[in-house]
């Protein structure tokens, strides 16, 4: 046995260390563990909450990898119509984006325009081949009509749309304006569909031209007849000459018939309709006012498109009630015994002589006492608005006269289910005309869920023996909307384990991130919105690239190798094959750090042998 050394003869006072003549990899220390991290793909917020059902992260992600005709497709898959909605979707799906804790959401509309454009530049596709024996009719070819046409045709099935404007697009066409939608991005996405094979019959019409007798020999409908009825404003003088509704308003302008509205124009109402006749009016040369009963942020409308209102001249009359409608005669009459500030108010040289007036009354929370409450009429708050055209935008709603007696509804919505399917044997139903807010993303995921269920229909319909999907497996989240990638289970990015949990913001580990700043679209100048141009201008494709990045892609493994760094067995290791990462359980502890340090929440901890 060697002698053992005093302390004080310790080389660099380093004692004696025992040393393994092989690898650490012969130590397998995996039995020290009772939990062991996974990789569990999440659900991003913004996917759970887009009511068309897109992959967004996903396509996040392919943009920051520069693949852009790959994010391109991804996209194309779940929405037919990116350009459009990349310009005039509220996008809910910002609202709920992880990074606005952070610093600022991510402008995912402004990514998706910019891959919405990119697609308009291919040259059209060719026809999908018919694969399918059923055939489909679609009435209606708004948002909902063409979005349950799009994806049956891409499932193989011969689709039909009927639609009895002369042009298609429905509200797209004729209740948004041009300088919001251009009409070539709209036609040029249409024009895709029909290459695609969609069958597209203009100046038809339900009830007139077209007949449900006619509709048997297809062997399902789907009906998309849209909300078109303009509701009441409930008010003496409301059947006055010189009185429109909003809707038949906007549809005379995008026909290409504008109508005569004069030089004084007011605007009765709360939401995008109403915001967008005012802005429509300005540019047929009217000076406006809006008048809306609430505060500013009851508005319903985009809170940008409300400033947007604001620059180029509309004047919004907030907590505003309307009391009657006075014509020329009336006005004449009652005219002197007006107090003086009543006429014309917030329109500084009012000229005499105008045919009617909007009575109203300004309300305020404020009380006597001090302390505010419901709203009160204001002191000397009644006042007469003086216009030549007094344009009514309260709403909208079906009109159900010219459907089916045995098709249960209740005067303002249809009753249908998850899919879309009516009490009427195969026929289904969905955008205005159901129960869902109506927006243009909300009418497309409608018919995105219609085409499902029109699908399964017309398979068991010809014999097929049909397995009923999960409806739940089907959603982004325990609420979103229907994939139709999931459906179809042709997914062409590799997942790591379908978990279809949504990751919050407390999965993110935000110390991996810095800040960047949200890249802001441009727009035109207010003093040069003279015509119909398009305002929103967008992000160039650098800027969208660029601002892609700024994606958190939540709850998703994006090989950014912080579990290989930090793991302190190296138990995470790339594989070779797809470049996704492996663990080794035989090494891993079980400490958890990987999990607490993914940037995305992508790993998860769970009990060993479960």
């Amino acid at each position: 046995m060697p002698e053992k050394r005093p302390d004080s003869e310790m080389v660099h006072g380093v004692p004696e260390v025992a040393v393994s003549s092989t690898t650490t990899m012969a130590n397998r220390t995996g039995s020290w563990k009772y939990t062991r991290p996974v990789f569990q793909d999440m659900v991003a917020p913004c996917n759970a909450t887009c009511a068309i059902g897109v992959d967004i992260e996903g396509t996040m992600n392919l943009v920051r990898e520069g693949r852009l005709v790959e994010a391109r497709e991804l996209l194309l898959r779940e929405n037919p119509m990116p350009a459009t909605t990349g310009r005039i979707c509220d996008h809910p799906c910002e609202s709920s984006c992880n990074r606005k804790s952070f610093d600022q959401p991510v402008a995912v509309h402004s990514v998706e325009r910019m891959l919405g454009d990119l697609a308009l530049e291919d040259p059209l596709p060719a026809a999908v081949v018919r694969i399918r024996t059923g055939k489909a009719a679609v009435i209606g070819s708004g948002p909902a009509g063409l979005a349950c046409a799009y994806h049956l045709v891409r499932m193989g099935y011969e689709v039909s749309v009927f639609e009895g404007d002369e042009e298609p697009g429905g509200t797209l066409r004729y209740r948004v304006p041009e300088f919001q939608l251009p009409r070539v991005v709209l036609d040029r996405e249409i024009e895709r569909m029909r290459a695609l094979g969609v069958d597209i019959r203009c100046g038809v019409r339900l009830g007139r031209q077209l007949t449900w007798k006619y509709l048997e020999r297809f062997d399902t409908v789907f009906l998309a007849t849209g909300a078109h009825r303009s509701r009441a404003l409930g008010v003496e003088g409301e059947n006055l000459p010189g009185i429109q509704y909003g809707l038949d308003f906007l549809h005379e302008v995008g026909a290409g018939r504008a109508p005569e509205i004069g030089a004084r124009v007011v605007v009765v109402g709360g939401d995008s309709v109403a915001l967008d006749c005012a802005r429509t009016a300005l540019r047929l040369g009217a000076e406006v006012q809006l008048v809306f009963w609430g505060e500013c942020e009851k508005l319903a409308a985009d809170p940008a498109e409300v400033l947007e209102a604001e620059r180029e001249g509309v004047e919004i009359l907030y907590q505003t009630v309307p009391l009657a409608i006075r014509g020329s005669e009336q006005m004449a009459e009652e005219g002197a015994r007006e107090p003086a500030n009543t006429i014309s108010a917030g329109i500084s040289g009012a000229p005499t002589g105008m045919p009617m007036g909007l009575e109203c009354i300004r309300m305020t929370l404020e009380k006597p006492d001090g302390y505010g409450g419901d709203p009160i009429p204001a002191e000397d708050g009644r006042q007469v608005l003086s216009a030549q055209t007094v344009i009514i935008a309260m709403g909208e709603e079906p009109d159900f006269d010219l459907l089916p007696l045995d098709l249960k509804h209740d005067q303002v919505r249809v009753a249908v289910d998850e899919l879309g399917r009516t009490s009427k044997s195969a026929v289904f139903a969905g955008g205005g005309i159901v129960e869902e807010p109506h927006t243009i993303a909300h009418a497309l995921g409608s018919g995105k869920r219609a085409a499902i269920g029109m699908d399964l229909y017309m398979r068991e319909r010809a014999g097929e023996k049909v397995e009923a999907p999960s409806l739940a497996g089907l959603r982004y989240g325990r609420v979103g909307n229907f994939s139709i990638t999931r459906y179809r289970g042709d997914d062409p990015v590799r997942r790591t384990g379908e978990v279809n949990e949504v990751a919050g913001v407390e999965r993110i580990n935000m110390a991996h991130f810095a800040p960047m700043p949200r890249r802001v679209e441009r727009r035109m100048k207010p003093s040069d919105r003279e015509g119909f141009e398009e305002v929103n201008l967008g992000l160039t494709q650098k800027e969208a690239v660029a601002e892609a990045t700024r994606c958190f892609n939540c709850g998703t493994c994006n090989q950014c190798e912080m579990c290989l760094i930090f793991c302190p067995d190296v138990a995470i290791t790339r594989r070779e094959g797809d470049k996704k990462f492996s663990i080794s359980y035989k090494y891993c502890k079980g400490c958890g750090v990987c999990a607490v340090e993914c940037p995305r929440g992508a790993i998860s901890m769970t009990r060993e042998g479960l």
